[in-house]
């Protein structure tokens, strides 16, 4: 099966299944947490590649980035959009926003560039650790893979999901664009 037909869902579900998988080996896991150095990225490369991922620098690659959270923090959950973990990190558990977090999310979706994106969900990931809260990861592997073409619109997706507002997928969201295009 060729990887250019697959569409970012797809493709999200076959990595992380063979993600879920290569976490079992303590080693491999070992390996695939260094993906988020660039000084030590080509540990986590080896991995990556027999998974059938693309190789490359964190903040470069959906595959590294992902590869290297799901190795920090296993946990799952079935969230629709990573704006719903990090609003239910924010809650813990009360029923209101903790401001800091909140100023933290708007630094998330701030992000300009996929390296600085990269760097504010690995945060995020580590806080969703400490209070034991999963991530969609197959969700945050197409939004990933799909930041630079629908930045704004996953932007939206996240900051709906995170506030609770209206309709939680915009009318332009990779999620209503057809196959063929994604």
């Amino acid at each position: 099966m060729s990887e250019t037909k697959l569409t970012p869902k797809e493709r999200a579900a076959q990595f992380v299944g063979a993600l879920r998988n290569a976490c079992n080996d303590r080693g491999k896991r070992a390996a695939l947490r260094r993906g988020l150095s660039t000084t030590t990225v080509m540990d986590a490369w080896p991995v990556i590649a027999r998974l059938g991922g693309d190789i490359g620098q964190p903040g470069e690659s959906a595959f590294v980035d992902i590869a290297a959270f799901f190795a920090s923090h296993p946990q799952e959950s079935a969230d629709q959009s990573f704006g719903e973990t990090c609003r239910r990190i924010a809650m813990g558990s009360g029923s209101e926003i903790v401001e800091s977090f909140e100023t933290r999310f708007r630094r998330l979706l701030a992000s300009n560039d996929s390296g600085d994106l990269t760097g504010q969900i690995h945060s995020w990931v580590r806080l969703a650790a400490s209070k034991g809260v999963g991530i969609n990861y197959e969700s945050l592997f197409a939004d990933l893979w799909n930041w630079k073409w629908y930045a704004d619109d996953i932007r939206v997706k996240w900051a709906r999901a995170f506030w609770q507002s209206g309709d939680p997928t915009p009318k332009n969201s990779p999620a209503n664009v057809p196959p063929s295009i994604l």
